[in-house]
C-alpha cells in the first residue's frame, strides 16, 4: 500500500466517524415525525432562574436588582396541532433582597440614608396561551403568552443607616398585583410521550413592587 494511502486511512476514519455523528445528531433533533398536538393534554413542571427590579417596601426611595427563582407548574390542552391553552401555577422565594443606599422616611419625618433587605414570597396563578410552530418534527419553537395575578409578602424587612451598627426592623408588606409574560422557547418532544422546553421570557407587574423581570424558563413534562 502506498504512503498516500496509508495517510489517507485517518481521514477516512475521520469522514465516516462525522458522518455518524451527524447522523445521530439529526435524528436527535428531528425525532421522527411528531404527532399532532391536538386534543393533547400537558402537565409541565418548571423552573425559572432570572433577574428582577424591585422597589423599596417602605417609604422613601430605592430601587434593587436581584436574582430570583420561579417553580411553576402548568397545564395546557391542545386546541389544535398548534394552539393550545391551560394555566399555570407559580411559586417563589427569594431572600435576601438588597437595596444599596435607600432613602427610608422615619415616622418623625426625617431621612435615613442607608442599606435595606427584604425577602420575597410569593405565590401566582395565571392563564396561559401557547402557539407552537408545526414543523412536523419534534423539535419546534414555542411562542407563549401568561396573564394573572402574584401576591407578594415582603418579610423580614431591615433598615441599616449608614454608618450604624444596628438594625431597624420595618414592618412587612404585601401586594396583590396583575402580571403578564411573553416567552419564546424551542420545545423537544420526545418519543411523543415526553417534552422538554427552555428559552428565555420578560414578565411585568402592574401596580406592584417587582415592575419587571428576565427569566430563563427550563421545562419539562408529560404528555396525556
Amino acid at each position: 500500500m502506498s504512503e498516500r494511502a496509508h495517510m489517507d486511512e485517518p481521514n477516512a476514519f475521520r469522514i465516516g466517524r462525522t458522518a455518524r455523528l451527524a447522523t445521530v445528531a439529526l435524528a436527535l433533533l428531528s425525532g421522527g415525525v411528531a404527532r399532532a398536538d391536538r386534543r393533547e393534554l400537558y402537565t409541565v413542571l418548571g423552573y425559572e432562574p432570572g433577574m428582577a427590579r424591585y422597589d423599596l417596601p417602605v417609604a422613601g426611595s430605592g430601587t434593587a436588582t436581584s436574582y430570583t427563582g420561579t417553580v411553576t407548574l402548568s397545564a395546557y390542552y391542545g386546541l389544535s396541532n398548534t394552539f393550545h391553552l391551560g394555566g399555570r401555577l407559580r411559586l417563589a422565594r427569594n431572600p435576601n433582597v438588597h437595596f444599596s443606599g435607600a432613602m427610608v422616611r422615619m415616622p418623625d419625618g426625617s431621612s435615613s440614608l442607608g442599606d435595606v433587605w427584604e425577602d420575597d414570597l410569593s405565590i401566582g396563578l395565571g392563564a396561559l396561551a401557547l402557539f407552537r410552530v408545526d414543523t412536523r418534527m419534534s423539535l419546534a419553537p414555542v411562542v407563549e403568552l401568561e396573564g394573572g395575578f402574584t401576591s407578594h409578602q415582603y418579610q423580614r424587612i431591615e433598615d441599616i443607616p449608614a454608618g450604624a451598627t444596628h438594625t431597624i426592623p420595618e414592618p412587612g408588606a404585601s401586594r396583590l398585583a396583575p402580571y403578564g409574560s411573553a416567552a419564546l422557547l424551542l420545545e423537544y418532544r420526545f418519543r411523543n410521550r415526553w417534552v422538554a422546553a427552555a428559552g428565555i421570557a420578560l414578565q411585568g407587574e402592574s401596580g406592584g413592587l417587582m415592575p419587571w423581570g428576565v427569566r430563563v424558563p427550563v421545562r419539562v413534562g408529560i404528555i396525556w
